[in-house]
């Protein structure tokens, strides 16, 4: 009785990590979808979570597409720009079955969270229909908390609302654990970080470090690497140790000489402080004296032998740059397909006057496919060497 005391136990602790840790394994092809209010909507300006995911996953080629609207709920309801079918939430369905997505990131709740209480079963009962449909179309789906709201009309109604908030993401939790999928919480870390400094001036909406924070918050609940491993060269016992996949090439104590290579991504991480982190290097067992390091011939750093001991960052931020601009730009474009300004008159009740123009919407297709295989051609797997050599 005691043993299987222990197992049972055992099982259900097992099984309960399993469940806080979000299951996202994207394969090769795959189809990503952001849908949701204007958390969602309004990440298509840094472009973090997809330069994030894709880092993670240079292997594998992978596009992401943005449906998320401002105002958004479960229903649809903020897409309610047809004055006849579709209604919003056919709408919403065949928007999304257009993408053809295997993955869809669910961040809604804060505007059903207006609705109090009394609105939580009605909600419920929404999301559980949006899952469903989700379902029959091959989509798995991820859940994503609300973020916490700071309502400027007075301390209790931004109790009540903060409130309001949490019994909503309970709710969501409980759904995603009854349908055996992945919760992921960014209100509580957000919620801790006590500073200014993550939000827009309404502390309604994340700015530029909030939307960091809060892409480094769903990759640790995804259990994506958040930081780049750390390479470590002794240059006299002719060792590297390091999580990349590296190799030392070459070492030349006496004449302060060496060479290593990476295979495989060498995109920088993701930082608060800097936007870009790439791998500290630290290469103990040199003589006193200043040193410099090139990748492929050109020069990264300059640094005396203490320094280097004890570890420099390298600076890779143009590569890490190179793929967020590209990121930024297809989702504008994808954007402007998707959200055209005069889409009433394109692809609403009265595109009998300007429906011709669908065919130039249709047309950025070839543009944003373009994109997403220069996206993932610059996570391209290849060999870097770096060189070291002491300044002459």
């Amino acid at each position: 009785m005691y043993r299987i005391t222990i197992f049972l136990f055992l099982l259900l602790f097992y099984s309960s990590s399993l469940f806080a840790q979000a299951s996202f394994d994207p394969k090769e092809g795959d189809r990503v979808i952001y849908l949701g209010n204007s958390l969602m909507e309004n990440e298509q300006q840094y472009g973090f979570l997809e330069y994030l995911i894709s880092s993670n996953h240079p292997e594998k080629h992978l596009s992401f597409r943005n449906l998320g609207w401002s105002g958004d709920t479960v229903f649809g309801e903020a897409r309610s720009y047809y004055t006849s079918p579709p209604g919003p939430f056919d709408l919403l369905i065949s928007q999304i079955k257009a993408t053809r997505a295997d993955w869809a990131f669910l961040a809604y709740g804060t505007v059903e969270a207006q609705n109090g209480s009394k609105g939580l079963v009605e909600f419920e009962q929404g999301l559980s229909r949006l899952l469903d449909s989700l379902e029959a179309m091959g989509t798995k789906a991820l859940i994503i908390s609300t973020i916490p709201q700071l309502l400027m009309n007075g301390a209790e109604q931004s109790d009540q609302h903060i409130s309001n908030l949490k019994a909503y993401n309970q709710s969501m939790s409980r759904i995603a654990e009854e349908r055996n999928l992945a919760f992921i919480d960014v209100y509580g870390p957000i919620e801790r970080e006590q500073s200014d400094d993550i939000w827009e001036s309404n502390r309604v909406h994340l700015n530029q470090n909030g939307y960091l924070l809060f892409t480094q918050t769903m990759g640790e609940e995804m259990g994506l690497k958040l930081s780049p491993a750390d390479i470590l060269i002794n240059i006299k016992t002719n060792t590297l140790t390091s999580d990349h996949q590296a190799e030392l090439l070459a070492a030349d104590p006496g004449n302060g000489q060496l060479q290593f290579a990476l295979n495989g991504s060498v995109l920088p991480h993701l930082n608060a402080q800097t936007l870009f982190q790439g791998p500290k290097i630290s290469i103990q067992g040199l003589k006193k004296g200043y040193y410099q390091l090139f990748m492929d011939g050109q020069l990264l750093a300059v640094a005396d032998h203490r320094t280097w001991n004890e570890g420099l960052f390298i600076d890779l931020s143009s590569a890490g740059k190179q793929m967020l601009d590209l990121i930024r730009e297809k989702d504008q474009i994808y954007f402007q397909q998707y959200r055209p300004q005069n889409r009433t008159y394109i692809l609403g009740f009265r595109s009998y006057e300007q429906g011709r123009h669908k065919a130039g919407l249709e047309s950025l297709d070839a543009l944003i496919f373009w994109l997403d295989g220069k996206i993932n051609r610059s996570k391209d797997l290849k060999e870097q060497l770096f060189t070291l050599e002491p300044l002459p």
